[in-house]
């Protein structure tokens, strides 16, 4: 009798973990993914999902959570560089300042004290500006290019989706140089930013 309600209880347990929703991915740039209501699951909803956020305005979900991470974060590092002198100047001077007035900042909100810390937030703040800039320029981009939304609406309508081996592509025939191409990362789809196929590799 035991082992038999044992058993249950086990078969209810292992029932309720695979019940459990995935967990949501970790946020990036301050932005949390929200897959249940912005669907990547497949190259084609990822590129509605990128419509739709940009037709919203939302371009920090759609470089955050829909773009190639490798390509937002290099982006970022790259335009990040131009702000690390003036943030450190500037947590500097706070850092002094909450030195100089200890009662007036509480313990947990002070800055860093310790060289390899202080270092570190001012890189992630400067990071920050750099993801801010990164939206800016996009956003300017796509407006100053309206032609581009629209193919990528005749893509997402009509076009030819590809997938293999976890990359995939969507072309059409009235969209010429503007082939679309995606990757999979664990259980998401991201857009690419690229213009042509990668060259096979020799096995």
């Amino acid at each position: 009798m035991r082992t038999a309600l044992a058993g249950v209880v086990l078969f209810c347990t292992s029932a309720l973990v695979h019940a459990q929703p995935a967990k949501d991915p970790d946020p990036r740039y301050g932005i949390t993914a929200r897959p249940q209501l912005h669907a990547q699951n497949t190259p084609k909803n990822v590129l509605r999902t990128a419509l739709d956020r940009i037709d919203a305005g939302d371009y920090s979900y759609f470089i955050a959570q829909v773009l190639d991470p490798k390509f937002t974060d290099q982006m970022v590092t790259d335009r990040a560089t131009g702000f690390e002198a003036a943030t450190e100047r500037e947590l500097t001077q706070l850092r002094d300042f909450q030195r100089a007035n200890p009662t007036k900042v509480a313990p947990e909100d002070r800055l860093p004290l310790d060289p390899k810390e202080f270092r570190a937030t001012v890189e992630a703040k400067a990071r920050l500006l750099g993801f801010k800039q990164l939206t800016k320029d996009i956003e300017g981009k796509l407006k100053e290019d309206p032609q581009a939304l629209k193919d990528m609406r005749k893509l997402l309508r009509d076009g030819m989706f590809a997938e293999a081996d976890g990359t995939a592509s969507v072309s059409h025939a009235d969209v010429k140089g503007r082939s679309l191409y995606f990757k999979k990362i664990g259980e998401r789809w991201f857009i690419e930013n690229r213009q042509a196929e990668e060259p096979k590799k020799e096995p």
